[in-house]
């Protein structure tokens, strides 16, 4: 029972890794390249994880791009704007971070 939960905590705890903001893009990556043969569950979060950041790198660095680009007062939106999606992005991480620790055991 003891080693179930440990082993438990530890998959949430390499999951959790796919889901952090920014950085988990890395482990996601990798895992997604990596021929070994996951879990399916392993795969789906890496997959949710790749697509969330790298949807919000591509929208970040549009934003940050036209910002440079344009006029004082539409750059000031558009960075205003861009901070608005970096915080949804990192909520959504966090939902989901959430949502992986409070589910039951399989």
């Amino acid at each position: 029972m003891k080693d179930n939960y440990r082993q438990e905590n530890l998959n949430k705890f390499w999951l959790s890794l796919y889901l952090m903001p920014i950085v988990g893009i890395f482990f996601a990556l990798i895992s997604v390249l990596s021929k070994s043969e996951n879990q399916f569950k392993t795969k789906k979060i890496s997959r949710v994880s790749l697509r969330l950041g790298l949807g919000w790198l591509t929208i970040y660095s549009s934003l940050w791009l036209g910002s440079v680009l344009t006029n004082d007062l539409f750059s000031i939106r558009l960075m205003y704007l861009n901070g608005m999606f970096t915080t949804g992005y990192f909520l959504v991480c966090l939902f989901f971070l959430i949502k992986l620790w409070g589910s039951k055991t399989e």
